[in-house]
C-alpha cells in the first residue's frame, strides 16, 4: 500500500474517533521510513483543542490502529494542533481562517495583510489594514503561501 492509500485508509478509520471529540481532522502527515513512520494527526477545535484532548484522542485511535492494523510494523503516533504557521490549501482551512488576519505572499513575491471576508475555489477576498476598508480579491492560484497571522 502506497503513502495516498494509507493516508486514505487512515481517514477513513480515524476521522469518527476525532469526530466524537468535537473536533476535525484536518490532515494525516506520514512521515519518516516506511518500516517505522511518524503518523501525525492534525486536529481543530473550536476554539482551540486542548493537549488533553490530543491524548484522549491519541489513546483512542491508538488502541483502534492496533486492532485495525493498517500499518505493517512499528509506527509513532502524534496527534496536534495545525498551528498559526500552516499554511491555508482547502476550503476548510480557508473556513476555519474566517474573520482572522491572513498573511498572503504571492507569486510574485508580494506580500498582502487582511481580514478574510469570504473565499471560493478560486479566489479569497481579504479587508486590508490600512484604514481605507478596500477589499482585495485575490486569484488563489496566485497564492504563493496564505497563514494566518497571530493577534497579540
Amino acid at each position: 500500500m502506497n503513502r495516498i492509500q494509507l493516508r486514505e485508509k487512515l481517514t477513513d478509520l480515524v476521522s469518527p474517533v476525532v469526530c466524537d471529540h468535537g473536533a476535525e481532522l484536518v490532515d494525516i502527515e506520514i512521515k519518516g521510513h516506511p518500516g517505522n513512520p511518524t503518523v501525525r494527526l492534525l486536529v481543530h477545535r473550536e476554539p482551540a483543542i486542548t493537549v488533553d484532548q490530543c491524548e484522549q484522542i491519541s489513546r483512542e485511535v491508538a488502541d483502534l490502529l492496533d486492532v485495525e492494523d493498517p500499518l505493517p510494523g512499528r509506527y509513532r503516533l502524534e496527534v496536534t494542533s495545525p498551528g498559526l504557521g500552516r499554511p491555508l490549501h482547502t476550503d476548510r482551512d480557508f473556513a476555519r481562517a474566517s474573520q482572522r488576519w491572513l498573511k498572503v505572499v504571492m507569486r510574485t513575491g508580494e506580500t498582502l495583510n487582511g481580514v478574510l471576508q469570504r473565499w471560493d475555489e478560486t479566489a479569497i477576498t481579504l479587508k486590508t489594514d490600512d484604514g481605507s476598508g478596500q477589499e482585495l480579491v485575490v486569484q488563489r492560484e496566485n497564492i504563493a503561501k496564505a497563514t494566518i497571522k497571530p493577534e497579540l
